[in-house]
């Protein structure tokens, strides 16, 4: 193994979710924004809308009026200081580490910002909204390497979420999928065979 990929979202930061309080902000139901924002996720995510045409479309939709940018005033993540601290080792070791996290630039910016700047240990950044590809697409884990100049099967992907492991799986990529109530447990054991 020489390359880490690792995810952004509940693997670095925890408490991401934003769209309770911007539900509530607007008086959509939640469920209700999430089914909406579903059609147009993979457009923001890989930088090909503004979060500002977003907002246009819900004003539009709703008859509502959207004055500020509630993806970042309700996006307050915290930092998984397990995480980072096994980042820190693993680079320690001499193994490279890297972000490969989808994402869009209220959040993105907002997290650039952060106390600490938890993203300052990583050899590199690829968020999904400047490369213009965003994961499961197996293409992001193949730019990602190609860019690193690293074989598939050298590369390990840490994702919260089992269709990005798949896919990554699919390309060749050895996977952690840092879920469930277990999740701590079993990256412990993961990055152990590396430290």
């Amino acid at each position: 193994m020489k390359l880490f990929i690792f995810d952004c979202g509940e693997v670095i930061l925890n408490n991401v979710d934003a769209f309770v309080p911007f539900a509530e902000l607007i008086g959509i139901p939640h469920e209700e924004l999430l089914s909406d924002y579903a059609f147009y996720e993979m457009p923001l995510m890989d930088g090909y809308m503004k979060v500002e045409d977003y907002y246009r479309h819900l004003e539009a939709k709703y008859r509502i009026r959207i004055t500020d940018d509630p993806f970042a005033r309700f996006f307050n993540p915290s930092l998984n200081l397990g995480m980072l601290s096994n980042v820190q080792k693993l680079r320690n070791k001499g193994y490279r580490c890297v972000v490969g996290s989808n994402t869009f630039a209220p959040h993105w910016d907002k997290i650039l910002k952060m106390d600490g700047n938890p993203l300052g240990c990583f050899d590199a950044l690829y968020p999904s909204h400047l490369v213009h590809l965003s994961k499961p697409e197996p293409a992001f884990f193949r730019y990602i390497c190609k860019n690193e100049n690293i074989a598939y099967e050298d590369a390990a992907l840490i994702d919260d979420r089992k269709e990005n492991t798949d896919a990554a799986k699919s390309v060749g990529l050895t996977v952690l999928e840092y879920s469930g109530p277990d999740k701590d447990k079993k990256a412990a054991e993961f990055f152990s065979r590396f430290l």
